[in-house]
């Protein structure tokens, strides 16, 4: 195989990227996504490439189905079987509130409570049967939560983390009863402790696994139908890929799959180019979607809320995202002060300039009438796309000027400081909340709109540097051909280390291993080519919060070691253990199991021209109150070496990036582009 098609589904845009690693071709293509069936706006992105679909050896695929879903509250009807007394479990949460200072505020959980129903079982924290299942009981509520309309079916029961039978058995008497085979339980998807956020990422993915295989059937029909007889690959929410039929089965997964493709792209960019410490920052239409690279490995978590009250407590890449982005809506609240997000005015109509309907002002409304955009070099014009700067000018006066008494120019500016504000703020929180320096870090900034606001998040967080990918708005669709096939495990064992023996350590991580390695051999590799880390969750006896430990990758390792690890990992982290006899717990062992990337980087593919820099163009920029003589370059056409200073725009088909007055753009031998500021001689 050698011709990859990555592809990854925003809110605004489709981006794709075409690799033929025989040829060494690289091909890339921004369409309109298309929100009411996403496969639209994929199969037209393909036609944009110039290849069929039959031309494609393998493609992969960063899908928003799944968390869309789940935020918009637009999943399937599930209905949820648990031990008795644990109805409201889903409603009771940690008992958090939306609004840290407020005292008002709703929740409504994914299943409603008169689909939730109750049957006598019970289990100890030990592992230890205590009341049977009752069985009748069982089949009385499959039979009523059938006949209420409900689509799934969730059985999640007490310490099944522990002793599966239970939740088993209940799946052996729902198969003969439930319509179809969506039948979820929490064994399967979760088996850890903590009853709430077990309950959650189970409901989570019954919630969101039709409607994941549906599209992915869909998907699968329509590729087939145009000639394509691969399998289709999906992106995680861990930067691994998994093959479409698995991800229907942990549907879960996929929420995050997006954004971690881009991460999964940001680190082989820093790896290209040397750099351990990176803010990966993709900016695009609808949000700003942050990761934290650290001595080379991104941030893993293993909870994050997709929502207020909904948490997903898989294996992740710890990626926070805000509402700041390209379509997001600019607005005057109650109190008369300039608002920014998290509303986004999407694909459609998107912002008024686009001349689709839309009247609210955008960031990129904000961005044309300041000159940082060209109404000439709109993304997707070649599919037919303009933007009118006058549309522009009218929402941001009508919504933004005229209330605060400012004119287009400086109610746009506003606009831009505003969002700049709040990425920096957040950048800045991201790293500081974790003990680290930001002079320490630099940040890749990608996504459409990402290198627009580059210089004004590295001047107001105090980064190294800013680099800008070679294809900075399709870095999310090449991080897609750039992960590899992966898959996490997790069980809980909540045992001091003390009462464990290397036999016990070697049979839990052997038995993860194996798990893993049938998936991915059921996914066409060969098991030599698989490759197993292994891990942990732990902490000393009393603490409540865990910390991640990474172990060994040359089989499960033994007791001291894991001691060892976790020693070394609490050094790290709070400069100093506590005494010799406080006893260590393995909350939760973890194993990794994945193949090799089929594509590691692409940089060996990028070919910069030579010779001269091309001579500038001219264009007005309103910065810092003021319209300023800007020059203008294509940067498709700047060799390597080239060194320009601010203030400068470099434009591309896919996005266009904006370097400040006392900045300097450098392009690096590999295509990226460095900026930083400049330093006094």
């Amino acid at each position: 195989m050698s011709r990859y098609v990555g592809v990854d589904i925003g809110g605004t845009n489709t981006d794709l990227i075409y690799v033929d690693t025989q040829s060494s071709t690289l091909v890339v293509a921004k369409v309109p996504s298309t929100t009411q069936d996403q496969s639209v706006g994929l199969l037209q992105g393909i036609e944009a490439l110039g290849v069929t679909a039959k031309d494609i050896d393998l493609l992969i695929h960063g899908t928003t189905v799944a968390t869309n879903a789940a935020i918009e509250r637009k999943g399937a009807c599930c209905g949820l079987i648990t031990t008795a007394g644990f109805r409201d479990v889903l409603e009771l949460r940690r008992r958090d509130r939306p609004q840290t200072y407020g005292l008002g505020g709703e929740f409504t959980p994914l299943i409603l409570r008169r689909h939730r129903r109750e049957v006598a079982e019970r289990v100890s924290p030990e592992g230890e049967v205590l009341t049977p299942l009752d069985t009748q009981g069982l089949r009385q509520e499959i039979i009523a939560l059938r006949d209420a309309g409900c689509e799934v079916l969730v059985i999640c029961f007490l310490h099944s983390y522990l002793n599966p039978e239970h939740e088993r058995q209940a799946r052996d008497i729902a198969v003969g009863l439930w319509p179809n085979d969506y039948i979820v339980i929490s064994s399967d998807v979760l088996p850890t402790l903590r009853e709430f956020e077990r309950t959650s990422t189970t409901a989570v993915s019954g919630y969101v696994q039709p409607l994941i295989g549906r599209y992915l059937d869909s998907l699968g029909k329509k590729l087939a139908a145009s000639g394509y007889a691969r399998e289709l690959l999906v992106v995680q929410s861990n930067g691994g890929v998994m093959a479409a039929p698995l991800a229907t089965r942990f549907a879960a997964n996929t929420i995050l799959s997006g954004p971690a493709a881009g991460v999964t792209a940001a680190s082989s960019i820093a790896h290209d180019l040397g750099f351990d410490n990176i803010v990966s920052c993709d900016m695009g239409g609808t949000s700003l979607d942050i990761c934290v690279i650290r001595g080379g490995v991104p941030g893993v978590t293993q909870q994050k809320s997709i929502d207020f009250g909904i948490p997903l407590g898989l294996p992740m890449l710890d990626v926070d995202a805000i509402g700041a982005g390209g379509g997001s809506l600019a607005r005057i609240d109650r109190a008369g002060i300039l608002q920014v997000g998290p509303e986004s005015a999407g694909s459609n109509p998107g912002p008024a300039c686009f001349v689709r309907g839309g009247t609210q002002p955008t960031v990129t409304d904000a961005s044309l009438i300041v000159g940082l955009l060209s109404a000439g070099n709109v993304i997707g014009k070649s599919q037919g796309f303009s933007m009118d700067r006058a549309l522009a000018v009218k929402a941001v006066e009508d919504h933004v000027g005229n209330p605060l008494g400012l004119s287009a120019e400086l109610a746009a500016e506003a606009i831009l400081m505003i969002t700049g504000a709040k990425m920096a703020g957040h950048v800045r929180r991201k790293l500081l909340e974790r003990g680290l320096d930001p002079r320490d870090f630099s940040m890749i900034a990608f996504g459409g709109a990402g290198p627009v606001h580059a210089c004004r998040i590295l001047r107001e967080v105090g980064l190294a540097r800013a680099i800008i990918p070679y294809f900075p708005g399709i870095t999310s669709a090449l991080g897609c051909i750039l992960g590899q096939l992966r898959h996490d495990f997790l069980r809980t064992v909540n045992k001091p280390l003390s009462g464990l023996d290397d036999a016990t350590l070697q049979t839990i991580f052997s038995a993860q291993a194996q798990e893993g390695l049938s998936v991915l051999v059921e996914e066409g590799n060969r098991p030599e080519d698989v490759l197993v880390e292994y891990g942990a969750d732990m902490c000393y006896r009393g603490q409540s919060n865990v910390i991640p430990v990474s172990l060994s990758r040359d089989g499960p390792p033994s007791v001291a070691k894991t001691r060892e690890a976790f020693e070394r990992t609490y050094q790290q982290l709070y400069g100093r253990l506590l005494e010799k006899d406080t006893p260590v717990f393995l909350v939760n062992a973890r194993t990794v199991v994945s193949s090799e990337a089929k594509i590691s980087s692409i940089a060996a593919m990028i070919r910069l021209p030579e010779g001269p820099v091309p001579k500038p163009g001219k264009s007005q920029v309103f910065f810092d109150g003021r319209w300023l003589d800007t020059a203008r370059y294509e940067r498709m056409l700047l060799p390597s070496g080239t060194r320009i200073d601010g203030p400068a725009l470099l434009l591309q088909s896919d996005s266009t990036c904006f370097v400040e007055p006392g900045y300097t753009a450098s392009v690096h031998s590999s295509g990226n582009i460095f900026i930083q500021a400049d330093l006094p001689s």
